[in-house]
Parts: C-alpha cells; structure tokens; sequence
C-alpha cells in the first residue's frame, strides 16, 4: 500500500464507528494542524484539549501508527489517528513535504533563514519552546532520560506519564538526525531503550512500557544504524553486545539478527 492509494472507502473499514465520529468531528473543527510527509510517514498535531503529535507510516505494505494519547486500547486505531488519515485522503495538499521544503530551504542565505526563524518565534508560541528543547546538549538529553527513569522505578511517576515524557525525548532525536546528527540521535534511541529495557528487568515486570513504544524505539534505533555513513563501529558494536544481554532480546521480543548481520557487513 501507499498513501496515494489510500481511499475513502478503504478508510471507513479502519477503527470503530465511534473512532471514525470522533475523528471526523476534529476534522471538520478544524482540530488537526501542521502535517508533513517525509518518505513513508505522515506526521500532524491534533488538538484535543491538548496537543497530540500523530505518525502513521507504511512499513511492508501496512500501516502502523503512533499517538500518546489514553484513548489507544489494544489494537485499536484511536481518534487521532484516524484525523490524520481523513485530512490526508480529503486534502493531501495540506502536508507538506520535507524534503521538498529541504530543498527550498537550501535556497536561502543564512541572513534570510535567520529572520524567518525569529518572525516565526514572535508568531507562534511553540516555535519558542522548540528553539529552547534544541538548546539542550546531549548529556543533558541522557540526564532527562536517567530522572525519567528514576522516577518510575521509585514509584513516583506511573508508567503511562512517563511515556509520554519519553516521546518527547524521542521528537529530540528525531530532529537531530534531520539535521544530520545521526549519531547523536542514535545515542539517545539506544540510551531509551536501553534504560526501559533495564528497568523491566530490575522490576521483573516485562510489560511495564508499552510493546508499540520498544518497537518503535527498536526500529529507528536499527534505521539509523542503517543510514549513518560514518559510523562509530566500536561504540555501536558495544551497544549491540548490550542490548543483545537484554532479556526481551533473549525472550525474542526484540530480533537483533538482522542489524547485526548489515552492520557486519558495513565494517
């Protein structure tokens, strides 16, 4: 599948009719903002009393979504999501392009991409907190994580609240490696999944985070090994070792054959 065969009627087969309401409703309220499309991925903010970031992507053929909001249950396709599949299949024009806007971007001097920046800062309040999250240094970033994870393994901070704290976490390593720091970025996926990984096994509780958020966090950890022409390969070898001593690796919960066989081959 590709989201340009993405139709109306293959949409209306997608979640519960009350999902499919719900959505339809933010939709029309004008609720789902900012999307952007970058290769396989749709990416949108919907407001529902409070920002949500949504991804949906194509990955062999199906789509699999993220959103952090409390309304995903089991396999269901939440609310959010499906906005986000009803403003693209209704108006694709309105996601624009990264790559596209990449390209464009690169057409402009740094004296004219600077005042663009500070215009957008006096216009739009979220634009100010972005410029201070990227202000923060890696170690900084690694810290975050290390209270995050304290917090829950003392008890004061439950599982689910964490999770959305990590996502965010997580937006930061995907800006970074937008802006070609790969292997920063790479460093933090590891250093989360890692950490939650660690932290199932010191509690003994093996679904303490959620399935969707180690996978994810798995996968683009894998992806950006993939795409790093210049790899740290003794570091990434020791972080492999690492991982592959975790128990959801042993279990199978997690499948490390494939990375280690190209990053072998990339040596």
């Amino acid at each position: 599948m590709r989201f340009e065969n993405l139709d109306a009627q293959t949409l209306e087969q997608i979640g519960t009719p009350e999902a499919q309401a719900a959505a339809r409703l933010l939709v029309q309220n004008q609720q789902v903002q900012h999307g952007y499309r970058s290769g396989d991925r749709l990416q949108i903010v919907v407001w529902d009393e409070e920002p949500f970031p949504v991804e949906v992507r194509i990955k062999d053929g199906q789509l699999t979504s993220m959103c952090s909001c409390s309304q995903v249950e089991g396999q269901e396709v939440c609310p959010h999501v499906l906005a986000l599949l009803w403003s693209w299949v209704e108006e694709p024009g309105r996601f624009l392009d990264r790559a596209e806007l990449k390209e464009r971007l690169k057409k402009y001097s740094k004296k004219d991409l600077l005042e663009i920046i500070l215009d957008l800062a006096d216009r739009v309040p979220e634009v100010r907190g972005v410029l201070k999250e990227e202000g923060q240094e890696l170690d900084e970033i690694l810290e975050s994580i290390d209270h995050l994870i304290d917090d829950v393994g003392t008890g004061n901070l439950e599982p689910a609240e964490a999770e959305d704290k990590l996502r965010r976490t997580q937006s930061w390593a995907d800006r970074l490696a937008q802006a070609g720091q790969l292997a920063d970025a790479r460093v933090i996926y590891f250093y989360l999944l890692d950490n939650l990984l660690g932290l199932e096994e010191r509690l003994k509780q093996e679904k303490l985070f959620s399935p969707t958020l180690k996978t994810d966090l798995f996968e683009e950890y894998c992806q950006l090994i993939y795409e790093d022409r210049h790899l740290e390969h003794d570091l990434v070898q020791q972080e492999l070792e690492q991982l592959e001593n975790r128990e959801a690796v042993t279990r199978g919960d997690l499948d490390l054959s494939e990375v280690k066989q190209k990053f072998s081959g990339s040596g």
